[in-house]
């Protein structure tokens, strides 16, 4: 009977990792795999697939680094010291992927172009916390509007991140298929998967980005503070 409860348990289990996905979209979280299943979308731009094939690439996979900044909705949620509330996670677009070539090569293409996204959500994730650890050491009350004034810079931070090794990626392993290559982008990043385990995408980020619902009591922020580092907003 003991042993009946134990796989009704994990059985029940399971289904949590499923249901931050949704119909359109698949989110990173430890042990989310992609599937050809999850790639939906059509190839049927003649010209484009031409222009893909022409430079050997054979997959397209469509990720995306989501974010909100969610802050108290009145003054008084402000001086009763409620902090500023961020999200971060790392999405792939079921429509709008698709392989040329559908092969396992060109699936772990794609798997490691999503670990880089989810990568990228990490690094925002660190550089926040440990701004905010240093802002608020040695003193008792935590500063709130800390997170509202570094969250952009740390936001492009992590996406600047991305692109650049995206684009590296593409250059050194997809355009040229080098398997020495990829295994070295391989072990990099998973390197810092497990360098960085302790600012994984929460599944709590997933709910509110995808419900786009702040919780009781605040906002999502009407507008950004600029990055410091002056680089506008990074597209990736």
């Amino acid at each position: 009977m003991k042993r009946v409860i134990l796989i009704l348990a994990i059985f029940f289990s399971l289904p949590s990792l499923a249901q931050v996905d949704t119909e359109t979209h698949r989110f990173w979280r430890p042990g989310a795999q992609l599937t050809f299943d999850d790639f939906q979308g059509v190839a049927s731009d003649s010209a484009y697939m031409k222009k893909l094939s022409d430079m050997h690439l054979y997959h397209q996979v469509a990720t995306g680094f989501w974010s909100a900044l969610d802050i108290p909705k009145s003054k008084r949620g402000w001086k009763k010291g409620l902090q500023e509330k961020y999200y971060f996670c790392a999405a792939m677009e079921k429509s709008n992927s698709f392989f040329i070539i559908r092969d396992s090569t060109e699936l772990k293409y794609a798997q490691l172009i999503w670990d880089i996204c989810e990568v990228s959500t990490r690094i925002s994730r660190r550089n926040l916390a440990q701004f905010i650890s240093q802002i608020n050491e040695g003193i008792s009350k935590k500063n709130n509007g800390a997170i509202s004034i570094q969250y952009m810079t740390c936001l492009n931070d992590g996406k600047q991140f991305g692109k650049e090794v995206t684009h590296a990626f593409f250059d050194e392993v997809v355009t040229t298929h080098d398997e020495q290559a990829y295994q070295k982008f391989r072990r990099q990043i998973d390197e810092l998967l497990d360098e960085l385990s302790e600012y994984a995408t929460s599944e709590a980020e997933i709910i509110r980005l995808t419900s786009n619902q702040p919780d009781e009591g605040y906002i999502l922020a009407p507008s950004l503070m600029g990055d410091f580092k002056q680089r506008g907003e990074i597209r990736y």
